[in-house]
């Protein structure tokens, strides 16, 4: 039996995430209006690609909070939170011709919260051609510089023009296949080296805290442990620039990665 891979679309209203759904499907199974509150119940349907099955789910747009008190909206609300805990990747849409909103703060921040492997799709890109580099230059900046923990290249797509079905399907099946093993411990501690040979955690207290073996423990959601000597002195800051470096060096994208810091512990009990 092949596996299943719940991929839910998340977005606030009027982004395109049913116009986008149906494209996928190359069908019309959800209603698309610009009218807020369209979708209220979850819409799922199949979808195979290389031999993975992939419920594809319709969500809601939902609000923010602020705003999250009429009964339509928290039954959306409701139905979003259990669909998100199911889910193995996220599509979280963006309308290319808006700024980044509270709103979308604090969707991004929702799905973050849950350790859910994302893909970014800025949509609507037919309504800013005369500035797509720019804005591709706003939300790249924005995703980069706000959350060390996870990489993303944002997607950039017109849902009415050319949604690129099969490079978002590609995508969906590399975070699968990317879920099925871990990383060699070779792998990851050239990874330190080449980290530590380019910075050092700082001194704190006249000691240096100093990292000596990185492991890779768990792949959904993406865990590593790094184990040493006064890593409890870390700071916020270098700990930032480390998970950020391990992932890029491992060239780990669209997936949340934890880092946890272990004090003179055996990496191999």
């Amino acid at each position: 039996m092949s596996d299943v891979f719940n991929v839910c679309i998340i977005g606030k209203p009027n982004v395109g995430k049913s116009t986008i759904f149906n494209k996928i499907l190359g069908k019309n199974i959800s209603d698309v209006s610009e009218i807020s509150g369209t979708t209220v119940h979850p819409i799922i349907s199949p979808k195979e690609f290389n031999n993975l099955n992939i419920n594809l789910i319709d969500l809601g747009g939902l609000k923010k909070k602020s705003k999250s008190h009429d009964n339509k909206q928290k039954l959306i609300t409701s139905y979003t939170i259990k669909q998100l805990n199911m889910s193995n990747v996220v599509f979280f849409v963006l309308d290319g011709s808006d700024v980044i909103t509270k709103n979308d703060k604090q969707l991004f921040r929702l799905i973050l919260n849950k350790l859910k492997s994302v893909i970014v799709i800025i949509n609507k890109t037919d309504l800013i051609q005369e500035n797509l580099k720019k804005k591709e230059n706003y939300f790249k900046f924005f995703f980069d510089k706000n959350y060390p923990n996870i990489l993303l290249k944002p997607i950039f797509i017109s849902a009415l023009k050319n949604v690129k079905r099969e490079f978002l399907l590609k995508k969906i099946y590399e975070i699968y296949y990317n879920s099925k093993y871990l990383i060699k411990n070779k792998d990851t501690n050239d990874v330190l080296k080449n980290i530590l040979d380019k910075h050092q955690p700082v001194f704190s207290k006249n000691s240096r805290p100093v990292i000596k073996f990185l492991k890779h423990v768990n792949t959904n959601p993406i865990i590593f442990k790094a184990f040493g000597n006064k890593l409890t002195s870390l700071s916020k800051d270098y700990k930032n620039f480390f998970i950020k470096q391990v992932l890029l060096q491992l060239k780990i994208y669209n997936q949340v990665a934890v880092i946890k810091y272990l004090n003179n512990k055996n990496p191999y009990s």
